[in-house]
């Protein structure tokens, strides 16, 4: 995990390719593509091979989990069967055996040694076919909206043909966490991308924009919070309605964004809600429910579970009831396991002293939020869709809450679906990357006659 972390923050975005070549040098092109196994997560690398005119090599790295493209890399060396690189503004070295098909190596970085093996990367079309290509049969627009803060957000317009005088409904596309663009891309797939092309193909419109410091927006995204996050899709939602040919407009939001949906909804701000894998139970408890399921992968059962989640239980109380009260002092997991009694693994322990080195009010914030009274208050249609194996946003309680507290939902468990909407095998995340398809056809079939109705 602390590697982990290190690693996405020692990415550098330099554009400069530095090559040092040696007398029998030998040329490599195209892409290949390798993964590094950090505990139990794969973090896909690909490294970009290129030949000049004088038969020289040089290369680049991308991270598609990390959203780095470009990272500069030196060939340190380059022969029929050998590769050693070095990526200076990480601290990282790859040397590797080349065979016809693959080069078979280890990744190293401040002493972490990883085996990798490199593979020529597929083309992007064959590994993410749903991905929209251009020439398009609808208006394509990038545009610029004000937050409520007066920072400009970047994103775009996919509208349908509209004959004279026509008016279609709309949609404003909201993100999960993290800094995402207005793709909401991931380990290159661009589901909000996918649903914006077969919406606009029947139909109807939609806006997605890039969060506040992400792709073309301005702004800080590490000072900001869901709240924060939930004015500027208020910000867009208006926005769109002020654009001509636009009718009905409602908020499409995924994870965290399916909880900015339901804030919205309870301000009476769409015409209509669908949420995506939104989070409807506590923030505290959707987070609890994720580190149960990491530490039982961690090999972590019984009563060193239970302790281990009573203490983070406890942890994030103490986090929430800081973000409550706007405050960010660091809480020491030993002097709170002491307090309470508690006697946990080591390892947790560790790992929960990591995690208030990079705490932001983002998180402290989010672990105090109770979507369910948002939901209770909602007057407007909604439709909520979850998938089964889902192991992000546990499908059952989550779809539970909502159609308590708003029990004219429209509710879809869909089977065999992750967070991410893709037909999976176990729904972990690890998978994310080997999955071809972006977004389920079921679902975008589902979102297109849930918006067709609000028209009639």
């Amino acid at each position: 995990m602390y590697f982990m972390k290190n690693f996405i923050r020692l990415f550098s975005f330099m554009a400069a390719v530095a090559v040092l070549f040696c007398a029998d040098a030998l040329a490599l092109n195209g892409a290949w593509r390798g993964e590094l196994a950090v505990g139990e997560m794969k973090i896909p690398l690909v490294f970009n091979f290129a030949e000049n005119g004088a038969g020289e090599t040089s290369c680049t790295m991308d991270s598609p989990s990390q959203g780095a493209k470009g990272i500069p890399v030196t060939v340190v060396l380059c022969t029929s069967d050998s590769i050693s690189l070095e990526c200076n503004s990480i601290g990282a070295k790859f040397n590797g055996d080349i065979s016809d098909d693959t080069i078979v190596g280890k990744f190293v970085q401040h002493g972490f040694t990883f085996p990798m093996t490199l593979k020529p990367d597929a083309p992007l079309q064959e590994r993410r076919p749903q991905t929209p290509q251009p020439p398009y049969p609808y208006i394509v627009k990038d545009t610029v909206f004000m937050a409520p803060d007066g920072v400009a957000l970047s994103g775009t317009i996919s509208m349908p043909v509209l004959e004279k005088n026509q008016t279609v409904p709309a949609v404003v596309m909201v993100t999960g966490s993290g800094p995402q663009n207005r793709d909401e891309e991931m380990l290159d797939h661009k589901p909000f991308a996918v649903i914006a092309d077969y919406l606009a193909r029947n139909g109807v419109a939609s806006f997605r924009y890039d969060d506040l410091g992400t792709g073309k927006s301005k702004g800080d995204f590490v000072k900001s919070t869901t709240y924060t996050f939930k004015d500027d899709a208020k910000s867009g939602i208006e926005f769109m309605r002020n654009v001509p040919g636009i009718g009905k407009t409602g908020v499409l939001g995924h994870s965290e964004g399916g909880t900015i949906a339901f804030m919205l909804g309870a301000e009476n701000v769409p015409d209509f809600i669908i949420s995506l894998a939104g989070l409807a139970v506590p923030g505290k408890d959707g987070l609890v429910a994720q580190n149960a399921r990491t530490l039982e992968k961690s090999g972590i059962t019984g009563r060193d579970k239970e302790n281990s989640l009573a203490l983070i239980s406890c942890l994030f109380d103490e986090m929430a009831a800081q973000g409550k009260a706007g405050i960010s002092t660091p809480i020491d997991p030993d002097s709170l396991a002491k307090a309470h009694g508690i006697e946990v693994p080591q390892e947790v322990l560790s790992n929960l002293k990591s995690t208030q080195k990079i705490r932001t009010s983002w998180f402290d914030i989010l672990l105090g939020i109770d979507p369910e009274e948002d939901i209770a208050s909602i007057k407007c249609p909604l439709l909520a869709i979850n998938g089964d194996k889902d192991t992000q946003v546990e499908a059952e309680p989550n779809l539970a809450v909502i159609k308590k507290n708003c029990p004219e939902a429209e509710i879809r468990m869909m089977p065999s679906l992750n967070h991410l909407m893709q037909h999976a095998q176990t729904g972990d995340m690890t998978e994310y990357n080997e999955i071809r398809e972006t977004i389920s056809p079921e679902v975008l079939e589902i979102i297109l006659e849930f918006i067709k109705n609000q028209s009639k």
